[in-house]
C-alpha cells in the first residue's frame, strides 16, 4: 500500500527522519549545497518482493547464515519488508551558479515499518549508497 504526503517549503516538525536523512545525503552530493532549495517532497512505501529482499540482505553486514534465516522468515510470512521512497524535487545551482530544478529518489529498505533508524549509510540516493557514490568521486 503506497501513500503520498506532499510537503512544500522548509522543514516541518512532523517531518520524518527519513526525509531529513535523505536531504542530508542529497546536499552532500551537490556542487553548491548552500544553494539548495526544497520544492516538494513525496513519500511512499511498498512491499519488497523476494528477489528485492534477497538483494537487500546481500548488502547486509550479517553473514550467509543470518541472511538465510531471514529469507526463511520472509518465505514463512514472519517478516514483511518494505521499501520506503522519498522523491525530492529541489532547485540547486549548477557549475555556473544557475539554479536548476531536479528530482532525486531516495530509498530505504527495512524489515519493518520503522524508518526512525534511517541513517546516511543505509539510504540510497539516485540508486547509490553513500559508499557507492564516494567510490565514483575518485
Amino acid at each position: 500500500m503506497a501513500f503520498l504526503l506532499p510537503a512544500i517549503g522548509g522543514c516541518s516538525s512532523s517531518e520524518s527522519k527519513l526525509v531529513t536523512v535523505c536531504e542530508e545525503v542529497l546536499k552532500l552530493r551537490l556542487l553548491a549545497p548552500a544553494g539548495y532549495k526544497r520544492v516538494e517532497i513525496k513519500e511512499s512505501n511498498e512491499p519488497l518482493n523476494r528477489a528485492d529482499y534477497k538483494r537487500y540482505l546481500a548488502g547486509d553486514e550479517y553473514g550467509p547464515l543470518i541472511q538465510g534465516a531471514r529469507m526463511k522468515d520472509f518465505d514463512q510470512g514472519r517478516v514483511k519488508p518494505l521499501m520506503f521512497e522519498v522523491l525530492i524535487t529541489y532547485d540547486a545551482p549548477n557549475a555556473y551558479g544557475t539554479p536548476i530544478r531536479s528530482t532525486s529518489r531516495c530509498q530505504y529498505p527495512t524489515d519493518n515499518e520503522d524508518t526512525s533508524r534511517a541513517d546516511r549509510l543505509y539510504v540510497m540516493v539516485d540508486g547509490k549508497t553513500n559508499a557507492e557514490w564516494l567510490e565514483t568521486q575518485r
